[in-house]
């Protein structure tokens, strides 16, 4: 019997997981599934929890937001164990790229930036700048529901445009007032925008999305735009296997949730692939408790 391994990070919304925790054991019981359940308080806990699985045949199972999901990812990556995502952070985007996958197992491709994995979608510029106000706005005690607003409010008054120079499987593009940057291999970002609505989760190639010149009074626009999903005649879209982003200065990037700050980015669309469990009927039912939240 496949051996399924919950790891919940309290820090993602801590009293409604912590709420759930009970009720996902007693799902397990209930389905005599052989399982074990491990809560953690730091980004170091969950890694070093996970890598004590990553060489078995098991599920391990993200209890938390996308970067929970990040740090497990990059726990367990090249070894046996299997991903579940149990969506219960605040953003909650790999999870929104994946739902939409009929397969109970699948296998989906895994991009690599400098030397951290990545599942979902690499950003730079406007929305990585929104992605860490959320962060702290989140440390402030706002409610959940208003997190991204707040961050998106912060950032209209913060945010500057950067020169940046951009290598897409040897095709250059450079701007010296770039807004914003995104490699999707996902769909989601954003806490539920669909910014790459033709992007595959499983393909080899991400999609490249390039934001020039935006002002004060165009961003509004576009992120309304990015919000009705009519976003594309407004930005250069590429397709490529490998990405180098390069500032003059170090900028804020958003890795699937994980804030960094560099100023040279190499992005391998391929680096690998994981398999990723999903609609089993463990994690149906966990999922629905997540939903009902």
């Amino acid at each position: 019997m496949i051996k399924h391994v919950f790891i919940v990070n309290v820090n993602a919304n801590a009293k409604r997981t912590l709420n759930k925790v009970e009720e996902i054991q007693d799902i397990c019981k209930s389905l005599d599934v052989n399982y074990e359940f491990f809560v953690t308080r730091s980004k170091e806990e969950t890694m070093f929890i996970a890598k004590q699985f990553k060489d078995e045949f098991c599920v391990v199972y993200a209890v938390g937001g996308d970067g929970t999901v990040n740090t497990i990812l990059n726990s367990i990556m090249g070894g046996q164990a299997y991903l579940g995502v149990v969506p219960f952070g605040s953003g909650n985007d790999v999870f929104r790229s994946l739902k939409d996958e009929d397969k109970t197992i699948t296998e989906c491709n895994v991009m690599k930036v400098n030397d951290l994995y990545c599942l979902n979608i690499f950003s730079v510029g406007l929305d990585a700048e929104i992605c860490a106000a959320a962060e702290k706005a989140k440390k402030l005690g706002i409610p959940r529901n208003q997190i991204y607003e707040v961050g998106m409010l912060y950032t209209f008054f913060k945010h500057k445009n950067e020169p940046m120079f951009i290598d897409i499987d040897g095709v250059h593009f450079y701007d010296p007032r770039m807004s914003m940057v995104t490699v999707c291999n996902g769909r989601y970002y954003g806490n539920g925008y669909e910014i790459a609505p033709g992007a595959d989760i499983t393909s080899d190639n991400a999609d490249v999305y390039m934001v020039a010149g935006l002002s004060k009074l165009t961003m509004p626009g576009f992120l309304k735009a990015v919000k009705n999903k009519d976003h594309e005649k407004h930005l250069t879209k590429a397709t490529g296997r490998n990405v180098q982003v390069l500032t003059n200065e170090p900028v804020v990037a958003n890795i699937d949730g994980e804030i960094v700050v560099d100023e040279e980015f190499n992005i391998d669309t391929a680096a690998g692939k994981i398999n990723v469990v999903k609609n089993d009927r463990v994690l149906s039912l966990v999922r629905r408790l997540g939903d009902k939240s």
